[in-house]
């Protein structure tokens, strides 16, 4: 298998399952490290294992060399898990664009210039920094592609670093929610306490039970995941409500999950 397939093969299956595959070659290389006659008998000389922690001398040859296996193995499937996330960013940020050509001329003037290569890596780190997510990283496509195309990269570098903070703090599905915001459905609200026709008090119950209804969703494991996400947007101050007639109570973004939105919508 090429380098190229190997990161496709990662990319298709990152995270635990690529993990459960080359967890047997560390298992391979771990079986290889074993303990010499000599060392066995410098344990016994010292009456037990408690005296050779205690010392620190007779297992470092054996435990250095375990420790030194495992640490590499991390890092060659850390390396690989990386690259293949970068993969993924960058493919799908081909698939999103119109014309191929012009976009990697256009990436490429992102790359070069010192506040474009500076966003570009800090969109990196948050993939880094989150396991292998296709909804993280398609959201994060949609961000590169809406930063490379608005230009300006010194002007609105700032206003983009500030976005990133922003993703950088929520969830992949918290980001989806907000995303979809175009369709969040109207509320019912029971007793609740409001300033003028802003709700003060929390609504995320009743937003998590409309917006299931609304994306089909009747499982309680996946319904509990969009209220954590729901709660998160809102204690985030990205999200509010208001009342209006007829008893219904709108959700909306706040002026800083607007800006938000134009990144990854």
């Amino acid at each position: 298998m090429d380098r190229k397939d190997e990161l496709k093969f990662i990319a298709k299956n990152a995270g635990a399952d690529y993990l459960q595959v080359s967890g047997r070659t560390l298992d391979d290389r771990l079986e290889k490290i074993t303990l010499s006659e000599q060392d066995e008998n410098q344990i016994i000389r010292e009456q037990g294992l408690k005296v050779t922690r205690d010392k620190g001398l007779s297992l470092l040859g054996f435990v250095g060399d375990v420790i030194s296996t495992v640490l590499n193995w991390n890092d060659d499937v850390n390396q690989n898990l990386t690259e293949a996330k970068k993969m993924i960013l960058l493919e799908q940020y081909f698939i999103k664009v119109d014309e191929q050509s012009k976009a990697v001329d256009m990436l490429s003037n992102f790359l070069k210039n010192p506040q474009g290569n500076t966003l570009f890596n800090k969109i990196l780190r948050i993939i880094d920094d989150s396991p292998p997510d296709p909804e993280l990283t398609g959201h994060l496509s949609t961000v590169l592609k809406k930063m490379i195309e608005e230009g300006n990269f010194e002007e609105l570098f700032e206003q983009h670093r500030y976005a990133l903070g922003q993703i950088e703090r929520l969830t992949p599905q918290a980001i989806t929610i907000i995303a979809d915001y175009r369709n969040w459905p109207p509320i019912h609200l029971g007793a609740s306490v409001s300033f003028g026709p802003k709700v003060t008090s929390d609504f995320y119950s009743e937003f998590t039970n409309a917006y299931s209804q609304l994306k089909g969703i009747g499982d309680v494991n996946k319904i509990k995941r969009i209220q954590h996400s729901v709660i998160e947007i809102q204690k985030l101050g990205l999200m509010e409500a208001y009342n209006a007639k007829d008893q219904q109570t709108f959700c909306q973004l706040t002026d800083v999950g607007k800006d938000l939105l134009l990144y990854i919508e």
